[in-house]
């Protein structure tokens, strides 16, 4: 989709983004508002661009220190036409601008209520589905887990700042622990309402494939990443439910609080190691795609130290 920049700033910063941006390609629209803009006080400059092109306008803006002085909002038009820009308009990919990613994965995982309150969800869900063996159940825990963003906003912190980093550790200690939690808390009712003991919990046949670490299920957590990562970075939010499908995140996480709540030691422990697994999968996985678009897709300009505007990272 084409993206509508628009940048609030001094008449002269407005002036230099005007020049090099005039006949730069894919710009199918340059508006400029002389005096527009109160806060900051300013000129308002509106730039209509093909996808490809609003990433390397961003990394212009980057360099010339304009995300650090003035403000920038990112929209996308329903469609944009212009006959001179007609091709990078056609030819236009879908990945996403770094600061789209970012604000994504914000959205998406700041543990908010409605973010711990899905993940504790979750949990309880799983619980019933794995003290029932019953998969689809389980797998309707994994669909209502908001559990991978979090996960790759630890990379895509690692890649952009600190705080964003620390913002991603954050969130996976709150949910993932309001959802083993809320796991635990539902064992003894799930096992009075499924008529079982803690013996027949252990011998459950999905009980143990997610307490355990097989070499088929680390290759396919290992793809799960890769796909997570490529889908984040283009935000097709959509598809992200495979992901978690194919990823054991939930279901080991909630065996961890299901274990130490039915006094099964190994099955808390065997789930630990599995967790850690699908952790190591999703950051590398995932976050060797974040890696490789920075560098190849969104250019080789770095953010500089204390950029606020637009990324809202600090």
């Amino acid at each position: 989709m084409p993206r509508q920049i628009e940048f609030s700033g001094s008449p002269e910063e407005c002036s230099l983004l005007l020049d090099m941006l005039h006949d730069h390609p894919g710009v199918a629209r340059i508006t400029l508002q002389p005096g527009a803009s109160r806060v900051p006080e300013g000129d308002v400059l509106m730039v209509e661009a093909a996808n490809q092109a609003s990433g390397k306008i961003l990394n212009l803006m980057r360099e010339h220190g304009l995300l650090r002085t003035g403000a920038v909002s990112i929209s996308e038009p329903n469609a944009t036409i212009r006959a001179d820009a007609s091709g990078p308009l056609d030819e236009e990919g879908n990945d996403a601008i770094w600061e789209e990613t970012g604000a994504m994965m914000r959205q998406d995982t700041n543990p908010s209520f409605n973010f711990l309150a899905l993940m504790a969800l979750a949990g309880g869900v799983a619980a019933f589905g794995l003290v029932s063996d019953t998969i689809h159940v389980v797998v309707g825990a994994m669909l209502i887990a908001p559990g991978f963003e979090p996960l790759l906003r630890v990379v895509f912190g690692a890649l952009v700042d600190r705080h964003s980093m620390m913002a991603g550790l954050r969130s996976n200690a709150y949910g993932y622990l309001a959802l083993a939690l809320s796991a635990a808390i539902m064992t003894p009712l799930a096992l009075f309402l499924n008529n079982k003991a803690v013996d027949q919990l252990a011998a459950g046949y999905w009980v143990n494939y997610w307490s355990s670490v097989q070499a088929s299920g680390v290759a396919t957590s290992l793809l799960a990443g890769i796909a997570g990562g490529v889908i984040v970075s283009s935000r097709m939010k959509v598809l992200g439910t495979g992901v978690m499908v194919a990823l054991a995140l939930i279901p080991s996480m909630a065996l961890i609080g299901i274990g130490l709540a039915s006094g099964l030691p190994d099955v808390a422990l065997g789930a630990s190691k599995r967790w850690l697994v699908e952790v190591i999968c999703v950051l590398f996985g995932g976050g060797s795609i974040l890696a490789l678009k920075r560098t190849f897709v969104q250019g080789s300009a770095q953010r500089q130290p204390n950029e606020t505007a637009a990324t809202g990272g600090r």
